[in-house]
């Protein structure tokens, strides 16, 4: 008798996840920064009142009394001139002083210039400063601006920022930040039902902290929520930092080495085995008393100062917040978190002018 039964179905659990990081790690698409919308938006308009000189040969002349009498304080970033144009004040300050025209504004304001125009145009200009060249271009067709380009930023916003060999770096540590997620998943009865489609929709955490000026691992983390509902993965992993500097709040099993003490020891000796070309350990902490020449003092970091993390998921609002404080230099995520995310889904704090530490934010490792 034929058997109709269907083929029993193997798991893929781990086929899935092996999969997965291969893509995240070997993908050869540049990582995309996350920066202010004010670099993508197009630049707000403003009605100026424009005047058209009767003779060209008097608009050095004219200039000069304007600027004097009638400077542009709040657009100093447009050109006043264009061809026989005079761009002469916007339109809503006549509304505030209460004038009837531009015509009795020039006659009151400056005299000298009240047969200098031919006529009169209200047009619309660039409210602000373009801040790259894409927007330059879009407000030179309105009226020529005043622009010196950033080049890092017009290479931050570029797709190609991060050259071969940094874009393989930032991959790998990626792929190591999946490997810390696989290992905790596999030996964690809680999370054993889950599957990769699972993994990828829930907010399950997983970081990996890097010394860039030393190329090497200082810390590791995984989501501890089910146990403590503060120990969220970047607090952890910061808190793991701080370890290697003789701090840190929550107990693990110390290291002799507090080089190594932002690990645990069986995760530490995993990742080893796996990575074996990579680096693991801080730069060695110095205490006050090992310290001789004050001076020195500031070779000790300051919990994150210069470090990058590596997130599979774009973290929350608190832990956000928590590397703001810690210094992080640079925060490197794989997945959005549409409904917390505060570094690109929900807000982008990192572009809050008053903090007084911003950190550079990358994504784009799966697309």
């Amino acid at each position: 008798m034929e058997n109709t039964e269907p083929p029993e179905k193997k798991a893929k659990k781990a086929n899935d996840f092996d999969e997965f990081i291969f893509k995240v790690t070997t993908s050869e698409t540049n990582l995309k920064a996350v920066v202010s919308d004010d670099y993508f938006n197009s630049i707000p308009l403003i009605k100026v009142y424009a005047g058209y000189v009767k003779d060209q040969k008097t608009l050095s002349n004219t200039i000069t009394v304007l600027n004097k009498n009638v400077p542009l304080k709040e657009l100093q970033h447009l050109k006043r001139v264009h061809k026989s144009c005079i761009l002469l004040c916007p339109v809503n300050y006549l509304n505030k002083i209460a004038q009837e025209s531009i015509q009795d504004f020039i006659e009151h304001h400056v005299p000298e210039l009240k047969d200098a125009f031919d006529y009169f145009k209200d047009i619309e200009v660039p409210l602000y400063s373009p801040r790259t060249k894409k927007q330059h271009s879009e407000s030179n067709r309105k009226w020529a601006c005043n622009f010196h380009p950033d080049k890092y930023i017009e290479k931050l916003i570029s797709d190609s920022f991060f050259k071969k060999d940094e874009l393989e770096t930032h991959r790998r540590y990626m792929g190591m930040a999946f490997e810390i997620a696989k290992w905790y998943l596999a030996k964690n009865s809680d999370y054993t039902s889950l599957n990769m489609q699972d993994i990828l929709s829930s907010d399950i955490n997983a970081a990996v902290v890097v010394d860039p000026s030393i190329e090497s691992v200082v810390a590791v983390a995984f989501d501890n929520r089910l146990n403590h509902p503060v120990q969220h993965t970047v607090m952890l992993a910061i808190d793991n930092v701080a370890k290697t500097q003789n701090g840190g709040a929550w107990s693990t099993k110390p290291h002799t080495d507090n080089q190594i003490r932002g690990f645990n020891e069986d995760i530490l000796l995993h990742l080893k085995d796996r990575f074996r070309h990579t680096r693991f350990g801080s730069k060695k902490y110095m205490t006050k008393e090992e310290i001789a020449d004050s001076s020195k003092l500031s070779e000790n970091p300051y919990l994150c100062t210069g470090y990058n993390i590596y997130l599979l998921r774009e973290p929350c609002v608190m832990c956000s917040m928590g590397l703001v404080h810690a210094r992080m230099k640079r925060v490197f995520f794989c997945m959005e978190n549409p409904t917390q995310g505060a570094l690109k889904s929900i807000t982008k704090l990192q572009c809050n002018s008053s903090l007084n530490h911003r950190f550079e934010v990358f994504t784009g490792f799966y697309s």
